[in-house]
């Protein structure tokens, strides 16, 4: 990735916040002799002590991807965090030309595949334990009764390991501007409506 010196992230809060808060993943696995696979699945941290750099998913046993991490383990796990359009109209101490600011993370390290039972029931656990916990009346985890065999879960899905090896994190929030045009670029967006454009709002402000 292209990574200019004042958009790179080395903060481990920032970015593991950046993660929890954009868990579908673009995920990439080089199968030998062909182009990259991509993939698009939800991904969190795992929970268990010991696996703080460890991200857990599941996948379909007909998505065909889990069977080059069975071979060629090396994966890339993308994060695409909030973006937005600037004008350069929000610039106070100079012109330049539109630009855009955004934050994205890459991970390159390994997929372990999890096939016992047991284990892919933490896994599912984890997952739905995640992302329902915002809800004020939370679903609690139990499969339906199709899936209460061992042998009908474990051949309908397989989950996964991410063990984190490298992390590049690229937070461009207008750090390459005076501390007048960033408060520029803060003001305007502060006028847009959508969803994206105050959060990036929003880490422009937490990045000062």
């Amino acid at each position: 990735m292209y990574l200019p010196t004042p958009f790179l992230q080395k903060e481990e809060l920032k970015v593991k916040k950046l993660i929890d808060q954009n868990s579908f993943a673009t995920i990439i696995s080089y199968p030998k002799n062909e182009r990259p696979f991509i993939n698009h699945l939800p991904v969190i941290f795992s929970s268990c002590p010991g696996e703080d750099k460890v991200l857990i998913g599941h996948m379909a046993r007909k998505n065909p991807q889990w069977m080059h991490f069975k071979d060629h383990p090396e994966s890339t796990v993308l994060i695409h965090g909030a973006h937005t359009y600037v004008t350069p109209q929000w610039y106070k101490s100079s012109r330049d030309v539109p630009t855009w600011n955004y934050a994205v993370v890459h991970l390159h390290g390994k997929m372990e595949l999890v096939e016992p039972f047991t284990e892919q029931m933490e896994i599912l656990k984890q997952l739905s334990n995640f992302f329902e916990n915002p809800s004020s009346h939370p679903w609690e985890f139990e499969l339906p009764e199709d899936l209460l065999d061992e042998a009908a879960l474990t051949s309908a899905i397989i989950s996964f390991k991410f063990h984190i090896e490298e992390t590049e994190a690229k937070f461009k929030l207008s750090q390459n501007r005076t501390a007048e045009d960033r408060q520029g670029v803060i003001d305007g967006l502060l006028e847009r409506t959508d969803d994206m454009s105050q959060l990036v709002r929003e880490m422009m402000m937490e990045n000062q």
